[in-house]
């Protein structure tokens, strides 16, 4: 009986007794990884805190790192946990933490940080466990961060800005060509650090090149990719090398300016053509063509139309307005005149609505014979699809003996001299 007691006392005190509260955080060390980067060089932040087996850090934060204006830093967060032997054998957890950081310019300091945040223990009491938190205040070891600037001697005057390891590769489709084809000219860049606000400029391919503008198609920053391309069309068969851009960037592993370039692309001409067209041919005009009055016109001209109609109007509406207000205010005063000054009114307005409509029709373009739309001002390049006299085109651009124009929703160019224009303005245009 005496046995029993004795152990309900012991259970009972043991519950009421709270646990022994251990030491949760025992070391914190901070580090910079390179511990010399470059202005601009993405580096790593790593704080390794040494805690009691279990023990959780929540909320944490960094006090006395240096000024944003400086340095930033982003993405604190938890990259691992690993469990370790301290001194004398006794388990430990370290919890690693990682933040990148990016310098704006170069400075030297040794950074002192103060860690805030609140623990997470399991605490028992016997058979029984709860989890508790509490703040806790730790001051870190120190660590010295040395930010360098780039170097002057040696810089490239192309230099792109980019720190870091990149390789450039490229591909021209098609490479055996004919005069007046497209080809399409493709850059990758890869790499890793850091790319900026950095460009691919391709050079100027020469004169006998037509060359559209270069388009980014692609920039991701991490990892760092930067994708262009560009059209280019061989004019004559002396076109036979297409350059490449260079791109010059800073390997700080090296500390030394480096080049990602590839060789220039090489074409060639056929010397016969094929059966195939390599674009399938369309004809946008049906077999059995409808008369004039029920031929179906393309939205583009539809409204363009309307609109034209519409300034026709405007100036006749304002006369007549205007025409009937003078008119209102005088024909008390003097008839005669009134009337003479509301008509003088109505002349001017119906001839600057037939100014407006002689201008609508002045840009309005026919085929005037059957032609063959082709993908670029050449006799010999790709065709596309057909044109019969009569169908209504939209020019867009002109090269000398060319137009290119929009049907029915596509894009080709045709001759100059397929198409019908009445106005002597227009005829100037394509001259």
């Amino acid at each position: 009986m005496k046995s029993t007691f004795r152990f309900l006392l012991a259970l009972t005190l043991s519950l009421c007794i709270p646990a022994r509260v251990r030491a949760q955080i025992q070391q914190a060390t901070l580090r910079f990884d390179p511990e010399t980067p470059f202005v601009g060089q993405p580096f790593t932040l790593i704080l390794d805190v040494t805690v009691t087996p279990g023990v959780e850090l929540e909320n944490l934060n960094l006090e006395g790192l240096p000024d944003p204006s400086l340095v930033r830093f982003i993405n604190f967060v938890a990259a691992e946990r690993k469990g370790i032997r301290a001194d004398g054998g006794t388990a430990a957890d370290v919890l690693r933490y990682t933040a990148e950081g990016q310098a704006s310019r170069a400075f030297v300091t040794t950074v002192t940080c103060t860690l805030r945040g609140q623990v997470v223990e399991r605490v028992s009491r016997g058979v029984f466990s709860h989890m508790r938190s509490y703040p806790v205040t730790y001051q870190i070891s120190s660590a010295r961060l040395n930010v360098r600037d780039l170097p002057s001697q040696g810089r490239p005057p192309d230099f792109s800005g980019a720190i870091g390891r990149f390789t450039l590769s490229g591909d021209a489709s098609p490479q055996t060509v004919s005069p007046g084809d497209l080809v399409t000219l493709s850059y990758v860049l890869t790499g890793n650090g850091w790319l900026a606000d950095a460009t691919l400029v391709p050079p100027d391919p020469g004169s006998d090149f037509k060359t559209y503008p270069a388009q980014e198609t692609a920039r991701e920053a991490r990892p760092p990719r930067l994708s262009f391309r560009q059209v280019v069309i061989p004019l004559s068969t002396n076109a036979t090398v297409v350059g490449t851009p260079r791109f010059v960037y800073f390997d700080p592993d090296t500390a030394a300016y480096r080049t990602a370039m590839i060789e220039p692309f090489r074409l060639t001409f056929a010397h016969t053509t094929t059966a195939e067209p390599a674009i399938r041919r369309i004809d946008i005009t049906p077999a059995a063509r409808p008369s004039d009055g029920n031929r179906v016109r393309p939205p583009e001209l539809a409204i363009a139309e309307t609109v034209a109609k519409i300034r026709q109007l405007v100036p006749l509406a304002s006369a007549l307005i205007l025409a009937a207000a003078v008119t209102g205010m005088l024909f008390r005063v003097r008839r005669i005149p009134a009337v003479i000054a509301g008509l003088l009114i109505l002349a001017l307005g119906v001839a600057a609505s037939r100014r407006f409509s002689q201008a609508a029709e002045a840009r309005a373009l026919k085929v005037g014979t059957s032609v063959t739309a082709r993908l670029a001002p050449s006799d010999r390049a790709c065709p596309l699809f057909d044109l019969h006299p009569g169908a209504s085109v939209l020019p867009l651009e002109h090269t000398p003996g060319w137009v290119r124009v929009r049907a029915a929703d596509r894009e080709a160019w045709i001759p100059v001299t397929s198409v019908t224009h009445e106005s002597s303005e227009m005829s100037g245009v394509f001259e």
